[in-house]
């Protein structure tokens, strides 16, 4: 079977070359340096199946023009589908799959490094001393013994960095999940979000974007938190609002934030260029205590390389039984 991927993809073709060797020959991967608009689709007509990533917002025609390409199977080596039209994939015939487990370590080792170096100043440190300035005056830090830590979401990944936590001792480990899990109940105490932003020094999120977390952080709920919180999101852009996060900031009602994730990232998707197309993450730059990274909390190679092999598992799925354990498509 034959599997198209356009350039959108990180490093294309060549981060599933490892894996797909183990299929001797019966999945090929058809490389094609352009984007994965409806124009380029006829490029696909040898090919069942197509490795997509965002690339932009689609619309009804982009998936019915991969189906009448003859596309059958979408794959997503993510576990985020945000980009599938899932309605529009069944009206069409296309089925889809993510890959809903890899390394959660990966990401929740990225929140506790943000913890230590929200509470160490480190950005501030670095760029103090890029500068040649070697002064202690304004960097004293705090120790996370002295932290109560909430966790916003206590699935795979906020029970991952719970463990991680404790091992650093810290005052206490909070956690707010819909579905409570006896291992959390080990290590953490489940409270109400209310309870947990009222409560907690620092908060991470590890939450989903839906229609009931999307600006779950505003400024009504700013408000409710300790005065100096730090606030961690390595899930969704969504869940913050960005205005609410920079007044937060410029109040100093916020401590710091750090962000892997931002609403409306995929404007920063593979550019390198000097103007931000998002003018509030230009402005929160200018802050010390606001750091960003570009969505690469996921990105270790132990989690690329389960990405990129369950990728390659569910196409050769697809390709023997014409189905996958991790359909999205119902």
């Amino acid at each position: 079977m034959k599997i198209g991927i356009f350039n959108t993809v990180r490093d294309g073709n060549t981060r599933f070359n490892e894996s797909v060797k183990k299929y001797d020959g019966k999945l090929e991967l058809c490389y094609f340096d352009c984007l994965p608009t409806i124009k380029n689709h006829s490029l696909l007509k040898d090919c069942e199946a197509l490795i997509y990533t965002p690339a932009g917002k689609t619309t009804d025609e982009f998936w019915k023009s991969l189906a009448d390409t003859g596309i059958k199977y979408v794959l997503t080596p993510t576990e985020g589908y945000d980009h599938f039209d899932l309605t529009a994939m069944k009206k069409y015939g296309l089925k889809g799959a993510n890959v809903p487990r890899y390394s959660p370590n990966a990401i929740s080792e990225t929140a506790v490094g943000f913890i230590f170096a929200l509470l160490r100043k480190f950005r501030e440190q670095i760029h103090r001393i890029d500068k040649g300035d070697f002064t202690l005056y304004g960097l004293m830090g705090k120790e996370i013994r002295n932290q109560t830590i909430g966790i916003v979401g206590a699935g795979r990944i906020g029970f991952t960095t719970m463990k991680c936590l404790s091992g650093f001792g810290p005052k206490k480990i909070l956690a707010y999940d819909p579905y409570q899990n006896d291992e959390v109940k080990k290590i953490a105490s489940y409270v109400t979000l209310n309870e947990l932003y009222a409560q907690s020094d620092i908060i991470v999120f590890h939450c989903n974007a839906t229609k009931e977390t999307y600006h779950m952080v505003n400024n009504d709920s700013i408000k409710t938190m300790k005065n100096g919180v730090f606030l961690i999101n390595v899930a969704r852009g969504q869940l913050f609002d960005n205005d609410s996060i920079l007044s937060g900031i410029k109040s100093g009602k916020l401590g710091g934030v750090a962000m892997d994730v931002i609403e409306g990232e995929n404007a920063l998707k593979n550019i390198s260029q000097d103007v931000c197309p998002i003018s509030i993450l230009k402005e929160l730059l200018t802050y010390e205590n606001f750091i960003y990274t570009s969505h690469s909390a996921f990105y270790t190679d132990e989690a690329d390389r389960n990405m990129s092999d369950t990728t390659m598992e569910n196409a050769y799925s697809y390709m023997t039984t014409g189905a996958c354990s991790n359909e999205l498509v119902k």
